[in-house]
């Protein structure tokens, strides 16, 4: 009995004389950074976060990278947050589990991106929370650029339906899928002429990059207007616009110097389908017999005899997008 009341008493003199001890024994426990011990008997946790699928330290556009996290040692039923990220934007986001590696005594995640797509400055970032059985841990990978590559008529491929796709984005009329076709020859002429390049077929980096992030899409100078058509005799372009939205951009040829296209706000008011006997196909009249109509030859400068000649492949859809009282307005 005698010996219990001591035992007491010394627990009471030693909680007064150690408050912030007795305190800590309760106190909750924070995450810890990489490789730290977890304190009160939970598992350290040290992570390591890399990118696979990199050549030269970039991804090649409209790739698929995998992020991939190891977690030492390994303990059952932990979560760790991953962010692949681009500036302050995020590609991918995720919070899976841990699994162990067979026979190891680490665990590991594997993610993997959907395809890249913009430029700018890429890393992955792991965040794991503390836990009862293990400790937090954070981690970030390198960054990484993307590579924008060259392509040429005759290329096909996931890039070259992506570059065609992102043509579509921008207005640019392409019906090409996997292949670099002759539609998107004509669409990379439009984009070129649009944007006051070299005029030719090849789609360099720089054109990728720059549909990529949203650019060089034709600018309506009449985007007020309603359903129109637009023609810039400077640049040998035609464009569809409605709603003060450009919806389609065609490459085509104008008037040449000696029979110039008049310039100029007009009306459609005539529909002539097919050929006719001057070799015009699906013509659409605007002004005392000039019109936009398909021909044989649209070479990338100004040749025609007044009309606004357009690729042939491209007459029947633009014929059949022109209503009779739509206007049409030509300058330089």
């Amino acid at each position: 009995m005698l010996f219990h009341v001591a035992a007491g008493m010394l627990a009471t003199i030693a909680l007064s004389l150690f408050p912030a001890f007795a305190l800590a024994q309760d106190a909750p426990t924070f995450a810890h950074a990489p490789g730290a011990g977890g304190g009160g008997g939970r598992a350290p946790a040290t992570i390591d976060l890399k990118i696979k699928g990199l050549k030269g330290g970039k991804a090649k556009v409209g790739d698929r990278v995998e992020v991939v996290g190891t977690v030492r040692p390994f303990v059952g039923h932990q979560k760790v947050q991953v962010r692949l990220g681009n500036g302050g934007d995020n590609v991918l986001k995720a919070n899976p589990y841990v699994h162990q590696v067979k026979g190891k005594s680490f665990g590991r995640i594997t993610l993997r991106s959907a395809p890249l797509l913009e430029p700018g400055k890429y890393r992955a970032r792991a965040l794991k929370k503390a836990t009862a059985q293990q400790a937090g841990g954070i981690a970030k990978s390198k960054k990484f650029s993307l590579k924008f590559i060259d392509l040429d008529p005759g290329d096909r491929g996931p890039a070259v339906a992506l570059f065609n796709d992102l043509l579509r984005d921008e207005g640019y009329y392409d019906t090409d899928g996997h292949n670099y076709g002759s539609h998107t020859e004509r669409a990379v002429l439009a984009f070129r002429k649009v944007n006051v390049m070299d005029r030719n077929f090849n789609a360099n980096p720089e054109i990728f990059k720059l549909l990529a992030e949203g650019k060089g899409a034709f600018v309506p100078k009449y985007g007020g207007s309603g359903k129109h058509v637009e023609v810039d005799i400077s640049r040998q372009v035609m464009a569809l616009v409605n709603d003060g939205e450009t919806q389609y951009v065609f490459h085509v040829s104008t008037g040449a110097p000696a029979t110039p296209s008049d310039q100029g706000t007009f009306t459609f008011y005539l529909k002539d389908p097919g050929y006719n006997s001057e070799g015009m196909y699906y013509s659409v009249y605007y002004n005392r017999g000039e019109a936009t109509h398909g021909y044989a030859s649209v070479p990338d400068y100004n040749a025609s005899h007044g009309c606004i000649r357009n690729p042939i492949p491209d007459s029947v859809f633009i014929y059949n997008w022109i209503d009779l009282g739509d206007e049409m307005h030509v300058y330089a």
